[in-house]
């Protein structure tokens, strides 16, 4: 694989990246005081059961136990109301798998007929979204007393996505293929959504109960993000002085606020927009219908913690895939050495190797820039043209792939394509 020699972000490329941003956003509350406010859409009164209801689709809510005890929530859309539950039986399964800092929520941010689990529903699939521990949609845990997520000094917050992919993964896939009583699933991750997957898969074999993996936004390195934000926190050491404060949560807080959010962001609609922009890419164009914007408060942000941006931060500066590190006296104790050890390439590539694979990658995503997904490519060069295809869409941004407008030509069309394909030549 021909690899793009390093570009890194500067101080001064990110200066400037933060000024545009900057004028963006101030541009956009001129305009959202200026303009008459719109009337909220419907659907951002809607409960997530609502939503998916209102367009005529069953809708469950599963809570799954990790090995470690964290309790999950996923979310089930098995069919249309008008379906029996003999018809339900027997479907494929489809999990989808949000990224950082969100939850299931995501898939509802676009209109109903660009929504992937709706789409997914209507190529005959029982559909599972499932979401991470630690945002407000999990946020339980069998053992309250020492893992009590009121307290942020307590044993619950001492996760990133390595625990993810090693329990949190493999919980979810068991517990939707015994359900179902399928043998394999279909698995659609988003960026997280992938790194827990190549993660896990390292060190487990997980993708045997896979039969064919989606990645939206694949990443697996991340040393040229180009994102103004989270450079910025990287820089400033933020995340250090959190750290210092025991401040373990980020962005968590009671499902109360976000029906609140969808009041707020109403009348700020392209100030929000703009600002988001600032964390996933800027570009001049505005990508998503604004009217959509109340729908993203009433289910965003989903929260993380910060153990789980830390280890983000530390493959930023590292630019390897690797796993937490604690520090030589933690690492010892944790791993046996005094290094946080680099997730096992060769267990992946073995355990992978059979598995169809199908990544989309925006052209201007700040999160999988072309030298980390050449490097991507490159672990994965052995799959390429025969049981791995991707695909490049430009001008799409970090959430592009689920929010903007042309998501149902640029992503779903092409990935349903691909599943149909899969499925007319099992």
């Amino acid at each position: 694989m021909t690899r793009f020699a390093t570009a890194k972000y500067s101080n001064i490329e990110l200066v400037k990246d933060l000024a545009i941003g900057s004028f963006r956003v101030v541009s956009g509350l001129i305009e959202d005081l200026y303009y008459k406010t719109p009337e909220l859409t419907d659907d951002a009164y809607k409960s997530p059961a609502e939503f998916y209801q209102s367009y005529g689709y069953r809708f469950e809510q599963h809570k799954i136990v990790t090995e470690d005890g964290y309790i999950l929530s996923a979310w089930r859309v098995p069919g249309k109301l008008t379906e029996s539950f003999k018809d339900i039986s027997g479907k494929p399964a489809v999990m989808l798998q949000h990224g950082l800092l969100d939850n299931s929520g995501t898939f509802t941010v676009g209109f109903s007929n660009q929504s992937l689990p709706i789409l997914l529903c209507n190529e005959g699939y029982d559909v599972w979204i499932t979401n991470t521990r630690g945002n407000f949609n999990s946020f339980e845990h069998t053992n309250p007393k020492e893992y009590s997520v009121f307290d942020m000094h307590s044993k619950y917050w001492n996760f990133t996505f390595d625990s993810m992919g090693y329990y949190d993964l493999p919980s979810n896939i068991d517990y939707i293929l015994d359900y179902t009583e399928n043998k394999k699933l279909t698995y659609i991750g988003h960026s997280q959504g992938t790194i827990q997957f190549f993660a896990g898969n390292s060190i487990k074999n997980i993708a045997s109960k896979v039969d064919s993996f989606v990645g939206l936004g694949p990443v697996m390195y991340v040393e040229n993000q180009r994102s103004p934000i989270i450079t910025l926190l990287k820089v400033s050491g933020v995340s250090t002085l959190l750290k210092w404060l025991d401040f373990n949560n980020l962005l968590i807080w009671p499902t109360i606020v976000n029906v609140s959010l969808k009041s707020i962001v109403r009348p700020l609609r392209k100030t929000v927009f703009r600002f988001i922009q600032m964390i996933v890419g800027l570009k001049k164009e505005v990508s998503v219908d604004l009217s959509r914007m109340p729908v993203m408060g009433r289910h965003e942000p989903g929260g993380t913690n910060l153990q789980n941006m830390m280890h983000w931060l530390q493959m930023v500066v590292t630019g390897n895939f690797a796993r937490y590190n604690y520090g030589k006296e933690e690492n010892l104790r944790v791993y046996g050495q005094e290094d946080a050890p680099f997730y096992d390439l060769e267990v992946l590539k073995e355990n992978i190797k059979d598995l169809d694979m199908f990544l989309i990658r925006g052209s201007i995503d700040v999160f999988v820039a072309q030298e980390d997904f050449d490097k991507l490519l490159d672990v994965l060069a052995f799959k390429l043209g025969t049981t791995l295809n991707y695909k490049v869409v430009k001008d799409y941004d970090h959430l592009d792939y689920i929010w903007a407008d042309s998501s149902y030509e640029e992503v779903a069309l092409p990935v349903l394509e691909f599943l149909r394909n899969k499925r007319a030549n099992q």
